[in-house]
């Protein structure tokens, strides 16, 4: 392999190693929000429109939601414990969520 591979493929060993394999990919510049150990992960995100979030679903054990609270909106993530589900933000504002199952497990996402 040339030296650039194998750097690459060296990066990508360590970021699975430090992340613990919770690398998702998400196109176009597009955002990831992990759901694991009753959290979500980032808590906060701040994107700006048009941009996809992926919510990833890594608590094999234990099933989540995703419930659109507050003014701003978006279709609701029914239960999962693993996969993902992506939702496009296309207007400026804050969007709060919970989990429905965990209470205290909420984020916001923050678009501008």
């Amino acid at each position: 392999m040339k030296p650039r591979v194998l750097t690459l493929v060296a990066l990508c060993a360590v970021a699975l190693a430090v992340t613990g394999g919770a690398v998702v990919a998400n196109a176009a510049g597009g955002k990831t929000v992990t759901l694991r150990d009753i959290a979500f992960s980032p808590k906060k995100l701040s994107i700006k429109p048009n941009t996809t979030v992926t919510f990833a679903f890594r608590d094999d054990t234990t099933s989540h939601n995703v419930i659109s609270k507050g003014a701003k909106r978006f279709k609701n993530v029914g239960v999962k414990s693993s996969g993902s589900v992506s939702r496009k933000f296309t207007a400026a504002g804050t969007y709060r969520y919970v989990c429905s199952l965990h209470p205290g497990m909420s984020g916001q996402i923050t678009v501008r």
